[in-house]
């Protein structure tokens, strides 16, 4: 390579530096597979012992009926029915009705699910219900009153005695009794109450060690409440499914009938309050009518006593006849008047919402009350599982004040109605009056009291017939819910092991993932060629592998090694050859990024490559600031290039040192570390030095000092035909890429070529991404691939060395 085409490098192989090589981490992946697999293994034991100590849940399910009752006040049809059209929010709280907090608690407290038993397992413990060998109590007030749990361990270690540990929280601070040897039945004073431990009976003896726990009533209930799942089936709306998650079947069972039971109450005691509040009412005014008929019929019987009245003419019995009918008509509109007005009282004083009376006349209004009653009922038992603020408690109140509003416009309207058949019915009376206006006036006063008692007799009689009803009614409510599904468990459902186990797996190979991709981001290197290529446009000569010696050698190719790292040398030697294009490769100059990266390794190894093909070669220590050429001949740098450059030796052959490895290897050093090196490099000694050594060798090799520490390679640059830039795998970084590839772009270079060393071409990485290219490496009497085995001789590889070049 003559130029290198910096818009290519630019465009391309910058933003390659920063790229991501997808290919290279699947590589990755693959080559430590064994850490993959043990990961995932590891990873699937955690799981399993995971799965191992959670509780097996089970589900229990069941189906109840709701009846179209009409006296309901809210089912599931309607509610459905409402979905569907209009939405209201009355529908939405049904289910939250059948298991609010209330009737939640009413069932903890009913089977005594505050009270938890199990068995103490190795991994896991196995809950048991109903069949506890020992129970615990304790007094209703403490249990309403409990705030922490209170965990007691029983063990038993003899017939009769047991040890026991009892562990509570009481005021943030940790609670905790011990009692060894002990006998039941036994009381425990702690700071929540009185603990009472005693064998239950016919329960047999204690086998294990049992864990019993006391929890508040409302946690109890949030557990079963969160574990509890109602839905409206699909095809039929009239019914409810129910699932229930619990640990133990029989205990899921009992609370799912438990619940059906307490809703079926509680319905009918929603049906029944209407009934019982009118009915009270009633009462009140039969015992208030019942008075003032007596007293009417009291003052009747003085009358005739007093006036000795006996019957009346023929005449005065028509006129009477007819006056007496409009009498009954008005008696029937004052009495249907003065219930509207005990209603609209009712109605219009009353600060809170309640039910109204049914009892009047009027169907209209009779269906409206009995809206609002079924209206104010759903009120109730919304505000029993929902809090004032409720937006939909809010909305409820306001249609039930839109419905008082209402209810008033129909009693006033209704009211002048009334008033204007009254009118009408007032005038006939009137004009029969005048016809009996003959009479004497004792007639006239026996009518009037006839009148008032034909009044009181009317709303008596309506009075007891409304109350014959609303007894009817009370007699007749039933059940609303109806079990058409037995609950029966099913599972288990939960924990699912296998997905657990995939999820754990899944995590497993996550981490060794995880750990290759950040290590990648965090120290971003290569590896092999491959990945080097990926990342720059400069052509690259070579790769030398690792020399797999167990003893650090700095000379790793002679006249009897062919050992991979020697073949991988002397191929690097070959291709130096393949780029002269004419022009002579004389000086080669060798340099880096950073220190470390094996320049001078490098330039040694391909110094001796061209000795050893009979060439006279010279390998030059130029890194003066940091010399390390002597160290790895094993030779003093008190003298070298350094005393020639500063003037203090004139003839450049006295400095020069042949090599103990090969006669044609010459070895200059840097010599002492001078305080001036940029100077001297940019001396006319300089110049001179090389033009005398070029005169003198066939090639020359320049360990220069690294390009990202100090400038000093620039300086010598011009003296070079060409330059090698080493790279270290699993060691240099893209940011050594960068300042060659600046140097590149400022014409610093005339012809740069890259070479990679340290190449691990063991590691599963680098198998997998050659293909095995390499596999012939490193055993000792196979063929590596260039005609050289490890039997070979000296005298025949010298004469090889040779025919290459």
């Amino acid at each position: 390579m003559s130029e290198i085409n910096v818009d290519n490098l630019n465009n391309n192989k910058d933003s390659n530096e920063e790229g991501f090589d997808t290919m290279g981490l699947l590589l990755d992946y693959l080559a430590h597979w064994k850490w993959f697999a043990v990961c995932g293994i590891i990873a699937l034991c955690f799981s399993y012992y995971y799965y191992s100590t959670i509780v097996p849940t089970y589900q229990v399910t069941a189906a109840i009926y709701l009846s179209d009752d009409k006296n309901k006040t809210s089912n599931a049809i309607t509610m459905h029915r409402q979905l569907v059209d209009n939405k209201d929010f009355i529908d939405e709280t049904e289910l939250e009705v059948l298991k609010s907090r209330n009737s939640l608690i009413n069932i903890v407290d009913s089977l005594n699910l505050a009270y938890s038993y199990a068995y103490k397992g190795r991994f896991r413990n196995s809950p048991i219900y109903g069949s506890n060998p020992v129970q615990l109590r304790m007094d209703s007030v403490s249990l309403h009153n409990l705030k922490s749990p209170i965990k007691a361990e029983i063990k038993r270690v003899g017939e009769d005695s047991y040890d026991i540990k009892i562990v509570s929280h009481f005021g943030g601070e940790k609670e905790e009794k011990v009692l060894d040897g002990t006998t039941l039945p036994v009381d425990v004073e702690l700071s929540q109450g009185t603990l009472e431990i005693s064998q239950t009976p016919g329960a047999g003896k204690l086998n294990g060690t049992l864990i019993a726990s006391i929890n508040s009533r409302r946690s109890v209930a949030s557990r079963i409440s969160s574990s509890l799942f109602l839905s409206i089936n699909q095809n039929s709306p009239s019914i409810v499914n129910i699932s229930y998650n619990t640990p133990n079947i029989e205990e899921g069972k009992d609370i799912v009938n438990a619940l059906i039971d307490f809703y079926n109450r509680q319905i009918i005691e929603d049906k029944n309050r209407s009934a019982i509040q009118t009915e009270a009412f009633i009462l009140d005014r039969l015992v208030m009518i019942s008075g003032e008929l007596k007293d009417v019929e009291n003052r009747l019987q003085d009358y005739r006593q007093k006036h000795q009245i006996v019957d009346l003419s023929s005449q005065a019995n028509m006129n009477l006849s007819q006056k007496s009918n409009y009498e009954a008509q008005l008696t029937s509109i004052d009495a249907d008047l003065r219930m509207l007005d005990d209603i609209e009282r009712m109605v219009s004083n009353a600060d809170i919402y309640e039910t109204l009376p049914s009892a009047v006349s009027d169907q209209s209004i009779g269906a409206m009350i009995e809206a609002y009653n079924r209206k104010v009922l759903q009120l109730n038992r919304m505000l029993q599982s929902s809090t004032p603020d409720n937006p939909l408690v809010t909305k409820m109140q306001e249609d039930l004040s839109h419905d008082k509003y209402r209810l008033l416009s129909n009693i006033a309207s209704t009211r002048k109605v009334m008033s204007t058949r009254r009118g009408s019915i007032a005038s006939l009376e009137n004009r029969s009056e005048g016809q009996l206006s003959s009479l004497p006036p004792i007639d006239k006063g026996l009518q009037e009291i006839f009148r008032e008692q034909q009044v009181k007799v009317n709303i008596y009689t309506f009075l007891l017939q409304r109350r014959e009803e609303i007894a009817l009614q009370k007699t007749l409510a039933t059940n609303t819910a109806r079990l058409i599904d037995d609950p029966v468990g099913s599972g288990p459902v939960a924990p699912d092991r296998n997905r657990i186990l995939l999820i754990g797996l899944v995590i497993g190979l996550l981490i060794p993932a995880g750990v290759i991709l950040l290590r990648r981001l965090i120290f971003p290197i290569f590896k092999d060629q491959e990945e080097l290529e990926r990342l720059t446009s400069v052509p690259i000569l070579g790769e030398i592998c690792k020399s797999g010696s167990k003893t650090k050698e700095e000379v790793v190719i002679g006249e009897n090694v062919s050992t991979p790292i020697a073949e991988l040398f002397r191929l690097l030697r070959n291709n130096i050859g393949f780029t002269s294009r004419g022009t002579e490769n004389k000086v080669i100059l060798v340099t880096s990024a950073v220190s470390g990266e094996g320049k001078t390794f490098i330039a040694v190894n391909l110094a001796m490559t061209y000795a050893l093909t009979g060439k006279k070669t010279l390998v030059i220590g130029l890194d003066i600031r940091r010399p390390a050429l002597a160290h790895r001949f094993h030779m003093s740098n008190q003298r070298g290039a350094t005393t020639y450059l500063s003037g203090q030796e004139t003839d450049i052959n006295k400095l020069l040192i042949q090599s103990k490895d090969n006669p044609n290897l010459y070895i200059l050093t840097a010599g002492p570390v001078a305080p001036n090196p940029n100077e001297l490099l940019m001396s006319p000694n300089m110049h001179e030095m090389m033009t005398k050594l070029r005169e003198e060798f066939d090639y020359i090799i320049i360990d220069s000092a690294p390009l990202g520490i100090v400038s000093d390679t620039y300086l010598i640059l011009r003296e070079s035909d060409l330059q090698i830039f080493v790279t270290r795998a699993n060691y240099s970084s893209r940011r050594g890429l960068r300042v060659l590839h600046q140097a590149i772009k400022q014409d610093k270079f005339s012809k740069v070529y890259i070479v990679l060393n340290g190449v691990d071409m063991g590691s599963g990485s680098y198998l997998y991404r050659r293909y095995g290219q390499y596999r012939t490496y490193g055993a000792q009497g196979r063929t590596y691939g260039y005609g050289y085995t490890s039997k070979s001789k000296g005298k025949n590889s010298h004469s090889e060395e040779k025919k290459a070049d």
